[in-house]
């Protein structure tokens, strides 16, 4: 090999380093963005579904308690037991009992 041979090889050779390499910054980019989003989306999820089950869960309490007593009422449902969903207090529908 000469020395022109080896200018124009490298040169060559610098410039597909460096195409690969912006190629794979972007590709790895987009994929770190995926992956960022899943992880939002899995904790978002995660947060609504443990929210869920607490309001549930305060719900068929309650719904039994307020059932088993005469009026059918539940007695104080605005004191501190009273649950809510992401902060957002939570009332309990008209004929909670006949819903059982």
């Amino acid at each position: 090999m000469d020395l022109e041979t080896v200018k124009t090889v490298a040169i060559v050779a610098i410039i597909a380093i460096a195409v690969i390499g912006l190629l794979l910054a972007i590709v790895i980019r987009k994929i770190v963005g995926k992956i960022i989003s899943l992880v939002v989306a899995a904790v978002l999820v995660l947060v609504a579904w443990q929210q869920r089950d607490k309001v549930v869960s305060y719900a068929e309490e309650v719904q039994g308690q307020a059932c088993d007593s005469v009026s059918g009422a539940v007695d104080n449902p605005t004191t501190r037991e009273a649950t809510s969903f992401l902060g957002i207090g939570i009332s309990l529908p008209d004929g909670w009992c006949t819903a059982r």
